[in-house]
């Protein structure tokens, strides 16, 4: 089984090709191509050009080996699984596919068995990964407890691949070709700062790149500078409203400046006149 380098020890990992499903008990039929639709819950959206020109090769060689899956609608059908192999065949000039046909196949069903196919055969990204399985839970109302039952895999996996859709689409598309990997991704969604974790997200696309390890690290010193500096910003805040409350009450300029644990307060006066009518508010 190939798998993208943006995977790693991702679901595609997890769930072995002996799982794939196995349709028993239906007969082969040979179906015009024509008269086949792509399975409209396909999870893939972009589809290796090389790996389909190898198959059609080994198509014109010797022929279509496995038939594919599809279920009927009215007088025409929609692929279930076997995209890559249709496509090939048109490619080949085929006019004719053998075909597995389900008499009645739910949304569900189309939904699942295309996922399962791409994980466990020809890898998704990950991000295809990730909006194939949103599409299962949602369209489907499926728990992540369900979802990771079908697939085989811990509630837990499956929540890490969907928060990658959480990420800008800037580094999903960096996940999507396979720049960047599950775990660098991983790192980048414990950044709260985006302007941080952009820049975090260039250095992991830098040719001496971090480690995954030492991608935590950096993002867990980043956060922690972050914190630093959203306390300052909160102080800084505390200050600007207690010296306009000054100012309100004393109808004068007021300057605060923090320094170690206390600072310095000033308070402008302009006459002498001044100066006494703000002694007779502050010990009023």
């Amino acid at each position: 089984m190939t798998t993208r380098k943006g995977l790693g020890k991702g679901l595609a990992a997890l769930i072995s090709e002996a799982d794939a499903p196995v349709e028993t008990g239906l007969s082969v039929s040979q179906i015009a191509l024509d008269r086949i639709d792509p399975n409209p819950f396909q999870p893939r959206q972009v589809f290796d050009e090389d790996s389909i020109e190898e198959l059609k090769r080994s198509i014109q060689a010797q022929g279509l080996l496995q038939p594919v899956l599809v279920r009927q609608t009215g007088e025409r059908y929609q692929l279930i699984v076997g995209e890559r192999r249709w496509r090939a065949a048109r490619a080949a000039g085929l006019q004719q596919i053998p075909a597995l046909v389900r008499e009645s196949a739910s949304d569900e069903e189309m939904l699942e068995l295309a996922l399962l196919e791409n994980v466990q055969r020809k890898d998704l990204n990950l991000i295809e990964l990730a909006q194939a399985i949103q599409a299962l839970q949602t369209k489907c109302s499926l728990t992540q407890d369900q979802v990771a039952q079908k697939l085989g895999v811990s509630r837990t996996q499956v929540a890490n691949i969907l928060r990658l859709l959480k990420l800008p689409k800037e580094i999903q598309g960096a996940l999507a070709e396979g720049n960047l990997t599950m775990g660098h991704a991983r790192a980048l969604l414990s950044v709260d700062d985006p302007r941080h974790r952009f820049k975090l997200f260039q250095s992991f696309l830098a040719e001496a790149r971090p480690t995954v390890r030492e991608a935590e690290a950096l993002t867990r010193r980043g956060g922690a500078e972050g914190a630093l500096a959203a306390r300052d910003r909160q102080q800084q805040a505390e200050i600007k409203r207690i010296e306009e409350r000054l100012r309100r009450a004393l109808a004068t300029r007021v300057r605060i400046k923090p320094k170690g644990h206390g600072g310095v307060l000033e308070i402008q006066f302009f006459t002498h006149e001044d100066l006494g009518r703000i002694l007779e508010i502050i010990e009023s």
